[in-house]
């Protein structure tokens, strides 16, 4: 209670105006859905607002001061990041504090504001567009007090959606700690099943409500929000002051203008629809991923410390010290035994490790039949290892045909919703994807890498995300791409 509150600490500041112009653009991004910025931008709106000339190094440290006081918070731009050396190089991304906003709040309307906890129930996605219907039976109707409760209430619901997608994102995306990690466990599944259901419902309903909202006429959306603002004007206001026109029509245009920003922004600048289903469905498959990784090692880990300690109780039991070696070089998979001699062989005893290996040669694989060329040492070999070449040439050969075969007679296909039979074509493609992306840059977004039968596949990456069903399972990919073949004019010739 006596603890001094040090998110006060910039009203009273040497740079107090400073402080309050940035805690304002934050306030302000929150009305409109726009929760973090990143400097650059931050910049430009201080430079329009304000007479005096600041630059980039002071705005940034103006904004750690904040940080340092809870103003502000910070995390790090994930966006579109390929590699760890691009992460390290990505910018901060700075947003308001919920008691920094709270501040701002109280400074603008005079009250304290106690934030709220609301959670996106079931089908709320689905609503938002029944409760749009109502609102449109209204308009042509007149009635403008319903009009209005209806529009309030399409609006509050709206904004719960919007805050609890931006915060589910953040906590799905931050790193777990081992004390987080016990409490997810228990809980995975559940949150697996709850994000899937909201990114489906953002996908579907969502997306359709964006495009019924963006075809409004403009004759339309004019009448929607007069209707409004001759309802909200006169109207009584918490500070004890009368709403005028003027006022009730930039409420109206600010809700209006955050509605449809959210639903059509783009998913590269964040805290939108398209962002929010990108997000989701990356975020929950990291965190399962990992989650997943950590069930593995575990039960790896007890598996093979049970068979290491019942290995060692029967090597106990050996009084030959030559078996107990030659079972324990078999259980960890050596090649010799240990503490022995490449030539140790035991009197009418052979060894695995003393088997001659066979040779076998390599050649360049091209297209078209080609006479088999085998040197003497592999002639001299058994019938048995001859046979087993000739059935990994074979398999070879029908692993590149089955990936020729996916790009089909036009030589290209698109990555956007791709079913694949084979799990070894599965990890080809996830190869080539996996090079792209690191490979690539924003002034590049197209990729050439190595393909099948001594062609180059050519790689234009998306910005959309990818749906891969194998037999494993389906795969969410967060960019698609589309894939070409490119003769290269070597090993081409039927």
């Amino acid at each position: 209670m006596f603890v001094a509150v040090r998110e006060f600490a910039y009203l009273t500041a040497q740079t107090a105006p400073r402080y309050r112009l940035l805690m304002r653009l934050f306030y302000e991004g929150q009305q409109t859905l726009e929760h973090a910025f990143p400097p650059e931008e931050l910049l430009v709106r201080v430079g329009a607002q304000e007479a005096t000339e600041i630059t980039l190094e002071g705005l940034v440290l103006d904004l750690e001061q904040l940080v340092a006081w809870g103003n502000l918070g910070r995390r790090r731009d994930t966006s579109r990041v390929d590699s760890l050396a691009q992460y390290a190089r990505r910018r901060n991304l700075y947003y308001a504090t919920a008691r920094g906003l709270a501040i701002e709040g109280f400074l603008e309307a005079g009250l304290d504001a106690a934030a709220e906890t609301v959670a996106v129930g079931s089908g709320i996605v689905g609503s938002l567009e029944a409760q749009w219907a109502r609102i449109a039976i209204l308009l042509d109707a007149q009635h403008q007090e319903e009009l209005d409760t209806a529009w309030t209430s399409f609006q509050r619901d709206f904004a719960a959606l919007s805050g609890d997608v931006r915060s589910l994102t953040l906590n799905l995306e931050r790193k777990l700690s081992l004390e987080d990690l016990t409490d997810f466990l228990e809980f995975k599944d559940a949150v697996r099943s709850y994000v899937e259901r909201l990114s489906n419902e953002l996908a579907g309903p969502g997306r359709r409500l964006r495009d019924t909202l963006v075809a409004v006429p403009p004759e339309r959306q004019a009448a929607l929000l007069g209707q409004l603002v001759s309802v909200r004007s006169g109207r009584l206001t918490r500070d004890a002051a009368v709403l005028n026109a003027d006022q009730a029509a930039r409420v109206v245009q600010r809700e209006w203008a955050a509605l449809l920003g959210w639903l059509t922004r783009p998913a590269g600048q964040g805290d939108g629809l398209e962002y929010g289903i990108q997000a989701l469905r990356g975020a929950v498959s990291r965190v399962l991923a990992f989650v997943d990784a950590v069930h593995r090692t575990r039960e790896l880990g007890t598996g093979r410390a049970a068979e290491l300690s019942a290995l060692a109780a029967r090597l106990g039991t050996l009084d030959d010290v030559f078996q107990a070696r030659e079972e324990l070089s078999q259980a960890l998979s050596l090649s010799a035994p240990l503490h022995a001699p490449e030539s140790f062989e035991r009197e009418g005893v052979r060894h695995s490790w003393l088997e001659p290996v066979e040779p076998v040669t390599l050649r360049p694989v091209t297209r078209g039949r080609e006479t088999e060329r085998v040197s003497a040492a592999v002639r001299d070999t058994s019938p048995e290892a001859r046979q087993a070449a000739r059935n990994a040439l074979h398999a070879h050969r029908e692993h590149e045909a089955a990936l020729l075969a996916l790009f089909g007679e036009t030589n290209s296909f698109e990555l956007t919703t791709l079913e694949v039979g084979d799990d070894a074509l599965v990890a080809e493609l996830l190869n080539w994807l996996s090079a792209a992306f690191h490979a690539s840059h924003e002034a590049s977004p197209v990729v050439t890498v190595p393909g099948p039968a001594g062609r180059q596949v050519r790689i234009h990456l998306l910005n959309t995300p990818a749906v891969l069903v194998t037999p494993s399972g389906t795969l969410w990919l967060e960019r698609g791409a589309k894939l070409e073949l490119v003769h290269t004019g070597k090993g081409d010739q039927a």
